[in-house]
């Protein structure tokens, strides 16, 4: 009986200090609200502070409440802030400011909105990051691998530069065939950008954009560079198929190219064959032997005009049997001036500018390189003596091209 008794007291004890402390906290609730109930007001709808150049743009949409009369942003712990006016309309209202003079930072901006009696809505806090003379510093112009011009189409070949580096792509100025000068855009994405109508002689000059966020309100720009494309000589009637000027069954003569009487073993003609043994028709070829006469110095090359620069001439072959220990053999020959030399004075002609031998163990694509260093004509062609007898000797040729490396 006297357990129970200890436990009511207990429980009498228990309620009353639960009841003394709920009369308190209703007396302090009131203390709060002893002059009507709070009040907030409607606050900014899909806010965005969107990074710049030492700025950002702060914009929303007021949506619901007719009462917002103004914005308020503040940072740099409220030391700063801004007051934008807002006037309601009937419908939705669309909101925005500019907070410029910003260093480059990132900072923790508050945004609040007020009605005329100084009643608040609740605190939106949004980071976001100015961009300044730190961020320009490490930009880098994109880089041109080279300028292949060919008459007045200009190609432009990019070093590949991803897009999660902020680039855009890249500016261009130049000038067109009419004298006009023109402004492209060369997009992140394009390796090989093409200008129809660009003047040869000329430069031009370029520049690469970049944005440091997607949805940065500034674009900012590198230095300019400037290019002077030279113009790439074009071989004429330089592939399979080759054309030819006259023809009579197997073998004919080369157009557009310069053969001499010693290339021409086949009863006058050589230099395009019509196709044999597999080979593509009408690949170039100087072949010898097999009951054909023997080459002593055979010529076949032709000439144009090359500016100062470094060069390549590249050949693709299809197939050839010659062989180091042939007595003459066969090559790829670059000189300056009209003609080519002899075979036993390859090595001494003062004009000679670069040669490759023509072997079979070789690769079938040779590349010669060589440097023009004044405006110049010069000559490309392919130079060869060879015996006759069985087996002969030969080589298929699909291809020649002058190429320029930066």
């Amino acid at each position: 009986m006297k357990n129970l008794r200890n436990i009511l007291v207990s429980a009498f004890v228990v309620v009353f200090i639960l009841l003394l402390d709920s009369c308190t906290s209703a007396d302090e609730y009131l203390q709060f609200t002893k002059e009507g109930a709070i009040s907030y007001v409607g606050k900014v709808d899909s806010l965005k502070i969107l990074p710049g150049r030492n700025r950002v743009k702060v914009e929303g949409l007021i949506i619901s409440d007719p009462k917002v009369s103004e914005m308020r942003v503040y940072w740099n712990a409220k030391k700063d802030s801004v007051v934008v006016p807002i006037n309601r309309t009937s419908g939705v209202d669309a909101v925005s400011t500019f907070l410029e003079s910003l260093p480059e930072n990132i900072y923790n901006f508050e945004v609040k909105t007020f009605d005329a009696k100084g009643n608040s809505s609740i605190s939106q806090n949004v980071n976001a990051q100015t961009y300044g003379e730190r961020y320009q510093n490490s930009i880098v112009n994109r880089v041109v691998a080279n300028n292949v011009l060919i008459n007045s189409e200009l190609v432009v070949n990019f070093v590949a530069l991803s897009s999660d580096s902020g680039a855009l792509g890249s500016e261009i100025i130049y000038t067109n065939t009419a004298d006009e000068e023109k402004t492209v855009f060369a997009d992140i994405e394009d390796l090989s950008f093409v200008i129809n109508d660009f003047k040869s002689g000329t430069s031009y000059k370029y520049r690469s954009l970049y944005k440091p966020e997607e949805n940065a309100i500034d674009t900012f720009f590198t230095a300019y560079n400037e290019e002077r494309p030279v113009p790439t000589p074009v071989l004429k009637n330089a592939k399979v198929p080759f054309a030819y000027s006259s023809i009579s069954g197997r073998w004919g003569n080369l157009a557009d190219w310069l053969t001499n009487d010693a290339a021409k073993n086949h009863g006058g003609f050589g230099g395009v064959d019509a196709g044999c043994c597999g080979k593509p028709a009408f690949n170039f070829n100087l072949e010898s032997g097999w009951g054909s006469p023997a080459i002593i110095n055979g010529k076949v090359y032709q000439s144009v005009v090359a500016e100062p620069a470094k060069y390549q001439l590249k050949v693709k072959v299809l197939e050839t049997n010659h062989v180091a220990s042939d007595v003459g053999g066969a090559y790829f020959v670059i000189t300056k001036g009209s003609g080519l030399p002899n075979v036993e004075n390859l090595m001494a002609a003062t004009e000679v500018l670069a040669y490759k031998r023509v072997l079979s163990a070789s690769s079938l694509d040779y590349i010669v390189e060589f440097t023009v260093t004044d405006t110049t004509q010069i000559s490309v062609g392919y130079l060869t003596t060879q015996a006759d007898g069985d087996p002969g000797r030969f080589a298929n040729i699909e291809s020649f091209e002058l190429v320029i490396v930066k």
